[in-house]
């Protein structure tokens, strides 16, 4: 599946959501409100303890929007059909997708695409560029750089994880479990993982390796500590995210070649 075809899909796919334009923007309303909310329990917990961990409102914001933006570029054609996988194979519907002549992943992502994104967009891009004109960061063009292409990394990670989880869907047929505990773990990168204990630190820098999302790229550009962590590390930011989401582009291949059927 090409581009074209992809970006194709993804316009049926805003034409479809604007049919009902009242209840797009509410939803998107909606979700502004919710991660809004998480926003003020950030400022207020500042506004008691001064700074977390060195870490004081804006760079708190910049940390918590990093994390936010790149969940809603990653999970934007990810999320959707990644979660409905495991009914996709209970109900048998994700058999005919099997016979298609484009990749079941690229099928399924182009077609199954959430425009319900932008929500969290606008508001997390809002506040990223609130927080970085409030910290006056010395930008250089390298800085520019490695932000931008964190950010997207960043967005391939997210993307990567909720990957792996929907493929296994295709092999236990119930994985939510697993979405649960991926998204407990993103509550510990709402705060920088500096405050934890070590184990936690190199859990969040290796196993699950969600620092890279937004703690390690911010600490660089900010020239905050990491804790045990090695603050150079965070100069692959970059390529984690991109690697991660190739493997587990090849893992979503991999379980489709031993897809059952539904009543496999």
């Amino acid at each position: 599946m090409g581009i074209t075809l992809f970006l194709h899909y993804a316009r049926l796919r805003l034409k479809e959501r604007m049919e009902y334009r009242a209840a797009f923007i509410l939803g998107v309303f909606a979700q502004i409100l919710g991660y809004g909310a998480t926003y003020l329990v950030l400022w207020l917990t500042l506004q008691k303890f001064d700074n977390i961990g060195g870490w004081n409102w804006p760079e708190i914001a910049l940390l918590y929007s990093l994390n936010v933006l790149t969940y809603a570029l990653g999970a934007a054609y990810t999320y959707t059909p990644m979660t409905d996988l495991e009914k996709l194979v209970q109900q048998g519907t994700f058999d005919p997708i099997l016979i298609r002549p484009h990749s079941p992943f690229l099928t399924l992502t182009a077609q199954m695409f959430n425009v319900g994104y932008l929500a969290h967009i606008l508001l997390s891009g809002a506040i990223l560029a609130w927080s970085v004109l409030q910290l006056q960061i010395e930008w250089t063009l390298l800085k520019v750089i490695f932000l931008t292409l964190s950010v997207i990394g960043g967005a391939c990670l997210h993307a990567a994880l909720l990957t792996l989880i929907g493929s296994i869907s295709l092999i236990i047929v119930r994985a939510d479990v697993l979405f649960r505990f991926n998204y407990s773990m993103q509550d510990f990168i709402s705060y920088p993982i500096s405050i934890f204990g070590p184990a936690i630190q190199i859990l969040l820098t290796t196993i699950v390796p969600l620092a890279f999302i937004n703690f390690l790229p911010a600490a660089l550009i900010l020239g905050k500590g990491t804790g045990v962590i090695p603050r150079d590390i965070a100069f692959i930011t970059p390529v984690v995210g991109p690697i991660l989401m190739w493997l587990a582009y090849r893992s979503f291949q991999f379980c489709t070649n031993r897809y059952q059927g539904a009543g496999g």
